[in-house]
């Protein structure tokens, strides 16, 4: 099953955190890389950088950023599909954030799952999620 990557998973595997979540997080990295059955949706992407950059600086976010677009990860772009599938989840629940209802979108698309602890998505009845 593709494995769609939340904002706050890839913060786990860059920012400096719990050590054993760290290792979990890069653990789960390696092997979607090796399986290629990892995806990362653009806007988890620009969500990552504003974060490593607030945090790091924006020195650190580029480098952060160019691991993973080069990390053999699927980038997955906003398409006119998702980005109307985003807008109906939205709709059904106006109080999660646009940027996780394209992420639930993107998960659905593409028949995977969420990776995340954001209580957000286990709201969307279709979508399934894991964790670390």
């Amino acid at each position: 099953m593709r494995e769609v990557l939340d904002t706050r998973f890839l913060i786990e595997c860059f920012v400096p955190g719990e050590p054993s979540l760290v290792e979990r997080a890069s653990e789960r990295i390696r092997n979607l890389r090796r399986a290629g059955s990892g995806i990362i949706p653009t806007i988890a992407l620009a969500e990552f950088f504003y974060l490593v950059c607030r945090r790091a600086g924006r020195k650190r976010a580029e480098q952060c950023a160019e691991s993973l677009i080069s990390s053999g990860l699927s980038l997955f772009p906003l398409t006119p599909r998702t980005a109307t599938l985003a807008g109906s989840l939205r709709c059904e629940l106006r109080d999660v954030p646009m940027a996780d209802c394209i992420i639930a979108a993107t998960a659905l698309q593409v028949r995977g799952k969420v990776i995340s602890d954001d209580p957000h998505f286990k709201r969307f009845k279709k979508v399934k999620v894991d964790w670390i």
